[in-house]
């Protein structure tokens, strides 16, 4: 199998803590997505707690260190990129978002989509996915939440 093969519906490379890997490499051998609906439940451990006509919303089922709420928004269309998506499936997220910033009573958070190659964003999962992520205040004297966002460009 060759590395582009590996990277087909995950990039193990990406996998943040055990437990993750391991399912990783079950969905790598398995050569299913695990964020298409049909098999979504097959590799994630966590609920769905809303279903539209175009997106899935679930709890990350391996969090961010230090998240208050960190959420999954999956898109039902199988795509790597928002521009696959209609209009309608774009109004739709940012409607999800909302019940859930009023539902949790959300005071800030962050929305994080990666798209396209792997490669270049640090995503774990090839499948268009919206991550909303929720922390706490600086002020109560924490440390920032972190993830890979890409790569850096190697300076001159």
């Amino acid at each position: 199998m060759s590395d582009s093969d590996n990277k087909k519906h995950v990039n193990l490379a990406h996998a943040r803590v055990d437990y993750q890997k391991k399912v990783m490499k079950k969905i790598q051998g398995d050569d299913k997505c695990p964020f298409c609906l049909e098999h979504l439940m097959q590799y994630h451990t966590e609920p769905i707690l809303l279903e539209t006509e175009y997106w899935v919303l679930t709890k990350n089922f391996a969090p961010y260190k230090g998240t208050k709420h960190h959420y999954l928004l999956i898109t039902k269309k199988h795509c790597v990129g928002f521009w696959e998506l209609p209009d309608e499936a774009k109004i739709d997220l940012f409607n999800i978002l909302d019940q859930v910033r009023q539902q949790d009573a959300m005071k800030g958070g962050t929305l994080v989509m990666r798209w396209g190659d792997t490669e270049y964003t640090g995503a774990s999962v090839v499948h268009l996915h919206a991550q909303l992520v929720v922390g706490t205040s600086r002020e109560e004297g924490t440390q920032p939440i972190l993830t890979a966002l890409g790569y850096q460009v190697k300076e001159a």
